[in-house]
């Protein structure tokens, strides 16, 4: 049976989270032989990644796998305020939903980046309950193709909605 370590927590969810314990929870599932991760930029706005890429930078990149999220492009604000969507103690920045080709791509790209990976292996189209036509649409032509040239081993959906997966999956199967 393989674990999954949830990063959700390390975005600050509920509670400030500092990059030490973080680490140190990242540290013990290591240890204890989790070598999956599932991360989204929506968890501490990007905070979740960067703890996380930090974590795994000295690690073969062999070693362990990563799933991410899109839906959700971030951006700097100043003035968002702390606690936004029940994240605490995060950099200041907002969420905007894209669920289109170009943000779909950008969203990947930016997950890389904060996580200083050169590919990531599952991307999940987070929460696209509101937004289906262009989740099945864009978003899952954008990561079909990104799959196809090998910048992901593979995508599919998050959502706390049977219907919705459900519906995901019969229309995207190729």
């Amino acid at each position: 049976m393989t674990s999954v370590f949830g990063c959700a927590a390390l975005g600050g969810l509920y509670r400030p989270v500092t990059r030490e314990d973080a680490h140190a929870a990242l540290r013990a599932a290591w240890d204890l032989g989790v070598r999956s991760f599932d991360t989204a930029p929506h968890y501490g706005v990007g905070q979740s990644e960067e703890y996380l890429g930090e974590f795994l930078r000295d690690r073969p990149r062999d070693s362990f796998t990563v799933s991410t999220k899109v839906g959700r492009l971030l951006v700097a604000d100043t003035a968002v305020v702390d606690g936004t969507d029940g994240f605490f103690g995060t950099p200041a920045r907002s969420r905007v939903l894209d669920y289109s080709t170009d943000g779909v791509r950008r969203s990947v790209e930016e997950s890389l980046g904060r996580l200083g990976l050169d590919r990531v292996d599952v991307v999940f189209v987070h929460d696209p309950e509101d937004h289906m036509a262009q989740a099945l649409g864009e978003a899952a032509p954008a990561l079909a193709e990104m799959r196809d040239a090998g910048r992901i081993t593979g995508f599919g959906v998050g959502t706390n909605d049977t219907e919705v997966a459900e519906r995901f999956v019969r229309e995207t199967l190729q």
